[in-house]
């Protein structure tokens, strides 16, 4: 599933895949408030999951986004 997600953040910030790396800190690929708001809204309904924003509060990086946004899928999709 983490493959799918980062292909799915590549999608929506205009990068090639190779440029997504797990390590990378989002504020490097979404540069203001507001893309990472889009970004994140995005992947919700691609989803179809919920993320609040105090959960958002601790990720910082594309391996934060992905583990939260795996911990949101029913256990069908994982």
């Amino acid at each position: 599933m983490e493959a799918n997600i980062v292909k799915k953040i590549a999608e929506i910030t205009r990068r090639p895949v190779e440029e997504i790396r797990l390590e990378r800190p989002l504020r490097e690929l979404v540069h203001d408030s507001f893309g990472l708001v889009e970004m994140v809204v995005e992947l919700q309904e691609s989803y179809s999951i919920q993320v609040s924003q105090a959960d958002f509060a601790s990720v910082q990086t594309v391996r934060d986004l992905t583990r939260l946004i795996s911990e949101r899928l029913p256990e069908s999709a994982n």
